[in-house]
């Protein structure tokens, strides 16, 4: 026993006089010994709810760099040595120069780990992304940014996430006529005209200051952008990200997540398209909710992704505004490796704007093997794979119906059955195997009052006068028993804790969503965040949703 709990005897009680503490103090008492140490950083851990640092840390950077959060008690510690997962959400930081104090604070943590799996950088710019920055500062900035992020990439990050990333995005624009586009790439390098400014600059000593000797490269920033020149001056260097010649050595990235399009612009895009040009990257997730208005912009930027990550295998699109998926549907058809394509449902907004797709390119990928989205979009690909060439149709496929549960009301309901009932009809009539069919289920309010009042509906008793009988709840004909129908899985995405469901505490609503499905196999419960290890569910709850669907075999829980 150390001599910590031999005085405390139990850590819970050395924990909670930890926590009344002030901060001086506990920086104090974290550098007397490890043991101290280690109850001193888990008491700041855990004010900001985070229970296991190694495994999963959300750090909520403080706008006061003399605040001791998450961040700070990390840096304190001597027992943390490596982030599977680790979240950095810079929202509180209101001014750019407090968020480079961040950023530096951020890279002494990550220098310290010996590796790291997955990073999230959540950096909302918004606050100062219009104010006047000068040349000095944004070079420092694009040092600083850059600098953190070679260092996540060293530490053999796989999984790399990116959220705001805006700061700058006033601070540039695109030249009237780019010079790079995915269908016009030079193949061989062309000599260009330097203006004066530009022969000039080669000879300024900042680093992220570049003459544009490869404007001809798909990579190059300045072939196709120029920084807004200040009311203090005609012209203005180029200052951007420079990616590490190192990056294709020590890259282990294999999944990419942008939940802002910031980071494919100036300056951060220069860095971002070298490091997934060097990655083996498998799977790429895009938000497309700020993608630049400029269609000749955002078909820049499309493809520039297409050119640089030409063999990834899984794409998941989100956000999209109205109008923009008949463009990104035809950009799909270039991804000739990909096997897994989701696309979120909210991503067609306009009811009509499915109808109008052109799916032919999709249907040709000739290794798409698993295909998640709505059921209207699911319905489109199937009919389009029915008049193109049966050389080029999967050989087998898994199709995800994707659907937000927002009302438990008959009308809704009876939607929701009808549009099973049109999916099933197309795998049917379909020119190849459809080996599993999921449907998979979000919710916009707490799951319980949504199955509630589901179970309401089925719990009622007909009676001459009730409208129930105009609704039909009757199983769809592709949840009946066949012989050739694909397997049917059901995908329940709740915010409910994992113990809650184990104990049964959700038995109840669980299965009112069950007996629509009384041909079911499978049941997942998954969060809306990663998924982390997977648990079967109790003998007990297993055996009730059983007692309903009695081909079920198996019933998972994602942590």
């Amino acid at each position: 026993m150390s001599i910590l709990q031999d005085f405390w005897c139990t850590d819970e009680l050395a924990l909670h006089t930890f926590a009344s503490l002030p901060a001086p103090d506990l920086r104090n008492c974290a550098q007397v010994s490890r043991s101290f140490n280690r109850i001193s950083v888990q008491s700041v851990l855990d004010q900001h709810k985070i229970w296991n640092a190694q495994r999963s840390a959300v750090l909520q950077l403080a706008d006061n760099p003399n605040d001791l959060d998450g961040l700070s008690a990390l840096l304190l510690s001597v027992h943390v040595k490596s982030l599977a997962s680790v979240t950095f959400n810079l929202k509180r930081v209101t001014s750019l120069q407090l968020a480079l104090k961040s950023f530096q604070k951020m890279q002494r943590l990550v220098d310290r780990m010996a590796s790291l799996h997955t990073v999230y950088v959540n950096w909302p710019s918004d606050a100062y992304q219009n104010q006047f920055i000068s040349d000095k500062m944004l070079a420092a900035a694009c040092k600083c940014v850059e600098e953190f992020l070679d260092a996540i990439i060293s530490k053999g990050c796989a999984t790399l996430q990116f959220d705001g990333f805006n700061a700058f995005a006033s601070k540039y624009k695109l030249k009237k006529t780019p010079a790079i586009t995915a269908a016009e790439i030079p193949r061989t390098p062309t000599a260009e005209r330097l203006s004066i400014w530009e022969g000039a600059r080669g000879y300024l000593p900042s680093r992220h200051t570049r003459a544009t000797s490869d404007v001809s490269s798909p990579l190059s920033e300045e072939g196709n952008y120029s920084r807004k020149p200040s009311r203090f001056s005609i012209s203005t260097p180029w200052i951007s990200l420079t990616p590490s010649p190192k990056l294709s050595q020590v890259t282990k990235l294999t999944t990419f997540c942008a939940d802002s399009t910031g980071v494919f612009r100036p300056p951060f895009s220069q860095w971002t398209f070298a490091l997934l040009k060097a990655s083996a990257l498998t799977s790429i997730d895009l938000s497309l909710q700020d993608i630049p208005n400029d269609g000749v912009e955002s078909k820049l930027i499309l493809d520039r992704l297409a050119e640089a990550i030409p063999d990834v295998t899984t794409i998941r699109l989100y956000n999209a505004r109205s109008g923009l998926m008949k463009d990104f549907v035809a950009w799909l058809g270039r991804f000739q490796q990909l096997h897994f394509l989701h696309i979120e449902p909210a991503c067609f907004s306009a009811g009509n704007e499915i109808d109008g797709l052109d799916l032919q390119a999709a249907a040709r990928l000739p290794d798409i093997s698993r295909l998640a989205s709505s059921s209207r979009f699911l319905c489109a690909y199937l009919a389009s794979c029915r008049i193109i060439d049966g050389g080029h149709l999967p050989r087998t496929l898994v199709l995800i119906m994707r659907h937000r549960w927002t009302s438990s009301t008959e009308s809704a309901v009876s939607a929701f059955i009808k549009d099973v009932e049109r999916l099933h009809n197309a795998i049917v009539e379909a020119p190849f195997q459809c080996s599993r069919l999921g449907i998979d289920l979000s919710f916009d309010s707490r799951f319980p009052d949504r199955a509630k009042a589901l179970g309401c509906i089925w719990n009622r008793p007909d009676s001459p006068g009730s409208d129930a009988k105009q609704v039909s709840l009757e199983t769809p004909p592709c949840f009946r028993p066949t012989e050739s129908g694909p397997c049917l899985t059901l995908v329940l995405r709740i915010t409910e804790r994992g113990d809650e469901i184990q104990r049964g505490v959700l038995d109840k609503e669980v299965m009112a969503f069950c007996r629509m499905f009384p041909t079911l196999k499978e049941i997942s419960f998954c969060p809306y965040g990663p998924f982390g290890p997977v648990l079967p569910l109790r003998k007990e709850g297993f055996d009730k949703l059983k007692s309903i669907c009695p081909e079920l075999y198996r019933a998972s829980l994602f942590l």
